[in-house]
């Protein structure tokens, strides 16, 4: 007899314990479906400043304005490396024939050269001389770094998962129903807002005027849930 029961109570156990993924299955078929997504922000100040400059030069054959094009650069880049802490790196370098006028057209080159460094007045004042030695300025704009944009990065995501969760268990309160599990989730990475137009003073003695502002940081994340319950 005891041994009949035992027996029994594993043939129950084994059925109960079939049906339990059954039962799970069903149930997440019926759920209903809830797509999200939300959106943590902060303004941080952008502290990277990168300043683009070329030099230009036109000629009467190629050979002599490259000549003069490496020439010049190769001294702006000795000068900008004497600057701590910035990074140097050339940048379009282009020779070509202009359209005639009169007589053999002219030949006109350029080549850039980029500065970028945190230390702003150093960058600014290393600008100017590289403008009164007769470089011009082709852009200068501050940018978020990586490590400021990655130190929001995780306050933010968490912030967002965070308001992700109230606002799916407020939804599903407002339907009579409960967050079964998250099906799908999706964080993306932290990104900045675009540049901004640049207060700049270009006079070929004295160092650019620029003022950094602030950037927006954004980390969105997605989400797909699953809410399940009895409806009253």
């Amino acid at each position: 007899m005891v041994r009949f029961a035992t027996s029994t109570l594993l043939l129950i156990g084994v059925i109960l314990g079939n049906a339990f993924p059954v039962l799970a299955q069903d149930v997440e078929q019926r759920a209903t479906v809830l797509h999200l997504n939300q959106t943590a922000e902060r303004s941080v100040t952008r502290d990277l400043l990168r300043v683009e400059l070329r030099v230009d030069e036109t000629g009467a054959d190629p050979s002599t304005v490259q000549a003069a094009i490496n020439r010049r650069m190769a001294a702006a880049l000795d000068r900008a490396h004497q600057a701590q802490g910035i990074r140097v790196e050339t940048g379009f370098y282009n020779v070509g024939q202009e359209r005639p006028t009169a007589g053999s057209a002219p030949w006109h080159g350029s080549q850039s050269v980029i500065l970028t460094g945190k230390d702003t007045d150093t960058l600014l004042k290393l600008a100017g001389t590289l403008q009164s030695d007769g470089l011009s300025i082709s852009s200068l704009h501050y940018e978020v770094s990586p490590e400021t944009r990655d130190a929001a990065q995780a306050e933010l995501t968490a912030k967002a998962l965070d308001a992700l969760d109230r606002r799916a268990a407020a939804i599903a309160a407002h339907l009579h129903l409960a967050v079964l599990r998250y099906r799908d989730l999706r964080v993306g990475n932290a990104e900045a807002e675009g540049r901004p137009v640049p207060r700049l003073g270009t006079m070929a003695a004295a160092a650019p005027v620029a003022e950094p502002g602030e950037a927006t940081v954004r980390v969105t994340v997605e989400a797909e849930l699953l809410l399940a319950g009895s409806r009253p």
